[in-house]
């Protein structure tokens, strides 16, 4: 998913604790910033939140956390800032990532590779997110991977669109696709690449959205969220030829981008929903 390619700008003003922002860093801590978040929003603010320089952003229930050298303005408001004791924050983080199964495909961190024992017939992915937003956990990610593995991709042209960490083009060239990854965000374009190599296959990249393609393509998808997929429905629909798996759809929102989708002329064959999630794969 990247949810980070297609966020909004940061806002500024986040509740202060007492003091300027400048106040909450000290020479012996990090400062942290909690924003209760809704479910739904959990893609935009984390993404917001690494656009204002986090160097560490954790998921909990109703809330994101993130860690910053220095408080600042530029995080989403509504949060909180604390000061935290100096400590290995992004060994912390490392601790709460384990692999993640998704039909066929297991998504294992780079630093869990050497004790990972691949199950039979298991597609492994080895992804590190580095830059970009998505350690493959997210419902939307493992829904999209099971539909994709449903497909019979050897030789065909593929698109992720919103690539962020590429996990899903990554699958897609695992699998024999020929595959292009785009994304607005050119950090994480880089890291697509990087993972990629990490992975031994070879993508097309570029920066940019759907405009970024060559043209059509047998197969795209699109991990992106409710609104973004909405807005570009009829681009969407137009790049694939054949087959069109999308979500980043929240389940009480579905409409807003599954009429578009329609009215694109996608007809919906397989619906998923999980925590909340859907994801569909769509033919032309």
């Amino acid at each position: 998913m990247s949810p980070g390619a297609h966020h909004a700008g940061s806002s500024p003003g986040a509740h202060q604790t007492g003091s300027s922002p400048g106040a909450h860093q000290t020479g012996h801590a990090t400062a942290r910033y909690e924003v209760p978040t809704d479910p739904s929003d959990v893609d935009i603010v984390a993404a917001q939140l690494w656009a204002a320089g986090a160097i560490g952003v954790w998921e909990r229930p109703a809330v994101l956390v993130a860690w910053f050298t220095e408080a600042t303005e530029a995080v989403p408001a509504g949060g909180s800032w604390s000061d935290e004791p100096d400590h290995d924050w992004q060994a912390a983080w490392k601790a709460t990532i384990q692999p993640v199964h998704a039909g066929r495909f297991a998504i294992v961190p780079t630093w869990l590779v050497d004790e990972h024992e691949p199950a039979a017939g298991e597609v492994t992915l080895v992804l590190d997110p580095g830059r970009a937003f998505g350690s493959g956990h997210h419902a939307t990610t493992t829904l999209c991977l099971e539909l994709l593995g449903e497909l019979d991709l050897d030789g065909v042209t593929l698109a992720d669109v919103g690539c962020g960490t590429g996990v899903l083009a990554i699958a897609a060239a695992r699998l024999g696709a020929e595959v292009t990854a785009v994304d607005i965000d050119p950090d994480a374009v880089e890291v697509t690449r990087e993972n990629a190599a990490r992975n031994g296959v070879e993508l097309r990249t570029a920066v940019g959205s759907v405009d970024a393609l060559d043209g059509p393509v047998a197969v795209v998808v699109a991990n992106l969220v409710t609104d973004v997929v909405a807005s570009l429905a009829d681009a969407l629909v137009a790049a694939a030829g054949s087959a069109l798996v999308v979500s980043g759809i929240t389940a009480e929102r579905r409409e807003v981008a599954l009429d578009p989708l329609r009215a694109a002329g996608m007809h919906i064959e397989t619906m998923l929903e999980r925590d909340g999630w859907i994801a569909v794969l769509g033919r032309r």
